[in-house]
């Protein structure tokens, strides 16, 4: 889809630009690839700057994987694996993220405007709806909404996937207000 994705916000952003037009091609045996996970140690060997560790911020890592999980990019690795630290072991590991990334269909934009961008998908298997909220702008801090009738339905419980944490009920709308470069990623399970 791109030319290579390194450690740099305008990266992730070009990336997520480019990716508006691949929405239509992801389906069971197809993967549009969003390139290597830039994160952990990487340029070892000075082929982009010193030897260091990635640097994106913690929000940004979190924007980055979760775009790529949810879009369904493969996911191959950047860095080096023995040298990884355990914030960016969480990343890669987290097994409801994974799931989301295997059992995820019908992926698709809501939108992408003023700096505002949600991508949802389904699981088939179990009826969860997942709903990722970025704030790819660089405002200090930005309010992010989806109602729930754009996903297909009226009440739900919404679950942060990289926490596990319970977020609770909503009916209506989704609302979160993320800082410069943040993202959330969400769970919900439909309520009757």
């Amino acid at each position: 889809m791109v030319d290579d994705v390194w450690d740099t916000w305008p990266h992730i952003t070009h990336l997520m630009d480019v990716a508006q037009k691949w929405y239509p091609h992801i389906a069971p045996g197809t993967w549009p690839d969003c390139d290597m996970i830039p994160l952990g140690r990487i340029s070892l060997r000075g082929e982009r700057g010193e030897d260091r560790m990635s640097r994106l911020t913690k929000d940004e890592q979190y924007t980055l994987m979760t775009f790529f999980t949810i879009f369904r990019s493969p996911l191959f690795f950047g860095g080096d694996m023995p040298s990884n630290d355990s914030f960016t072991l969480s990343l890669l590991t987290n097994a409801e993220v994974l799931k989301m990334h295997r059992e995820g269909t019908n992926v698709k934009q809501l939108f992408q405007k003023d700096g505002k961008v949600a991508v949802t998908s389904k699981n088939p298997k179990d009826g969860s709806i997942y709903l990722a909220l970025f704030n790819i702008s660089d405002n200090a801090s930005e309010k992010v909404a989806v109602r729930l009738a754009d996903l297909g339905i009226k009440n739900a419980e919404v679950t942060d996937m990289w926490t596990g944490k319970k977020i609770g009920a909503v009916k209506d709308e989704v609302t979160v207000t993320l800082n410069a470069h943040a993202s959330v990623l969400y769970k919900l399970k439909s309520k009757k």
